[in-house]
C-alpha cells in the first residue's frame, strides 16, 4: 500500500518590488527657488550697502584729516606772513630805507598844524632820535603850545 505521505510544501511567494523608472526626478518647487534667489539677492545688497558705507566713513575720515592738516599748516603760514607783515611796518626800518636806498633824509624845520589854526615850525635836533621819537616830540611841543595859547 502505498500510502502517501503528506508532505507540506513551503510555497514561497516572490515578491515583485515595481520597478522605478531610470530618470525619475523630483517635483521642481519654483516658488521656493524664487524665494530663495530673492534672499541671496537681498542679502548681496545689503551686504554691498554696508561696504559702501564703510567706505564712505573711512574716506570722510582721511579726508577730514587731510583738512585739519591743511589749516595747521595755513595757520603757520597767516602767522609767518604776520611777524613778517609786522617787520616791514617798522620805522626803523621804514626810515633805514629811506635814508640809504632812497637818498632821502630827515627834514631840519618840520611844519605842523596846532589846534589854534597857527602853524607851527620846529627845529628838529638829535639826529641819534629815531622818526617815531622825533614825531612824538613835535606833538608833545604842539600841544604844551596849544595850551600856552589858550
Amino acid at each position: 500500500m502505498l500510502v502517501s505521505r503528506k508532505q507540506d510544501w513551503i510555497v514561497q511567494e516572490e515578491i515583485v518590488i515595481p520597478s522605478l523608472p531610470a530618470k525619475s526626478t523630483p517635483k521642481v518647487n519654483k516658488n521656493l527657488r524664487s524665494k530663495c534667489l530673492i534672499l541671496a539677492a537681498t542679502l548681496a545688497v545689503m551686504a554691498m550697502a554696508v561696504t559702501l558705507q564703510s567706505e564712505f566713513i573711512v574716506r570722510s575720515g582721511y579726508n577730514l584729516v587731510q583738512l585739519k592738516a591743511q589749516a595747521a599748516k595755513l595757520e603757520k603760514e597767516n602767522e609767518i606772513l604776520r611777524l613778517d607783515v609786522a617787520k616791514l611796518k617798522s620805522p626803523q626800518r621804514i626810515q633805514q630805507i629811506a635814508t640809504s636806498q632812497l637818498g632821502m633824509v630827515m627834514p631840519q624845520t618840520m611844519l605842523y598844524a596846532s589846534s589854534n589854526g597857527q602853524p607851527s615850525t620846529e627845529v628838529v635836533t638829535g639826529q641819534g632820535k629815531t622818526v617815531a621819537e622825533k614825531v612824538a616830540g613835535i606833538f608833545k611841543a604842539g600841544t604844551a603850545e596849544a595850551s600856552k595859547g589858550r
